[in-house]
């Protein structure tokens, strides 16, 4: 699947509004990232989040930094609110693969973006020039199992490493990995619209077609398909599975 870079910042835009009542799996990532990022280290100098979006992350790793936070993301339109609340952040604005990364990090943050990155590699060497010796990497990302029904149904999805392939990439980028972990969760929807309706609220799904206009027609077989391949007692599921990673600069 391609990735427009201009699409996603219009979507989670859009849908900003309905994002941080609706996007309850993506905050119980954030807050669990950082707990145990915080066991690692709890107070840093300067920090750089990457793909801050409405600032679940941010809110929470703001009041452990003594110097500068920067943060980055595609435009202003979902992180509005995040920069009138806070406006000691130093805002970045753009495609996190283009812009330019500050220099001597403590850390560098990012949760439930990485996905959206097409030269991972390169990220991750970046992120590790840009840091402090012995500075942390502390990120969230998505596995192969986030949306599968959604990719099943619409032959169309993101491709999400496995927690093997980003540890290896990690590694390979100059870190000690300090933890890896990952999980999934199912949620529950009446059918396959509803599951339609939580993603356009997400801003993104992973999924072009997720967003696209549905005639009555395309609705009706999603539907079918959807409950066929994926019945739950009380309706259909759709999985997440994120991946986490706490790493050092070597």
């Amino acid at each position: 699947m391609v990735i427009n870079k201009e699409i996603v910042a219009q979507r989670f835009g859009k849908n900003v509004s309905t994002y941080n009542t609706e996007a309850f799996i993506q905050k119980r990532i954030c807050k669990e990232l950082y707990r145990k990022l915080i066991s690692v280290k709890d107070s840093y100098n300067s920090v750089f989040e990457i793909g801050c979006g409405t600032g679940f992350l941010s809110k929470q790793a703001i009041p452990h930094v003594s110097d500068t936070y920067f943060a980055n993301d595609l435009g202003v339109s979902c992180t509005h609110q995040l920069l009138k609340d806070y406006p000691s952040i130093n805002f970045i604005e753009g495609d996190a693969e283009n812009v330019k990364y500050p220099e001597r990090l403590d850390l560098v943050l990012s949760s439930s973006a990485f996905q959206w990155m097409t030269d991972r590699e390169r990220l991750l060497k970046r992120i590790n020039q840009s840091l402090n010796k012995d500075g942390l990497l502390a990120f969230s990302t998505f596995g192969p199992s986030n949306f599968e029904e959604l990719k099943t149904t619409l032959n169309e999805g993101l491709e999400y490493g496995t927690l093997t392939h980003w540890r290896r990439l990690t590694e390979e980028a100059g870190f000690e990995v300090l933890s890896a972990w990952e999980w999934k969760t199912q949620l529950i929807f009446s059918q396959g619209t509803d599951v339609l309706k939580h993603i356009k609220k997400t801003g993104v799904g992973g999924c072009a077609n997720a967003n696209s206009i549905w005639t009555k027609s395309k609705l009706i077989a999603f539907n079918d398909k959807y409950q066929s391949h994926f019945p739950k007692e009380n309706g259909v599921q759709l999985t997440y599975h994120p991946i986490f990673i706490i790493a050092k600069k070597k």
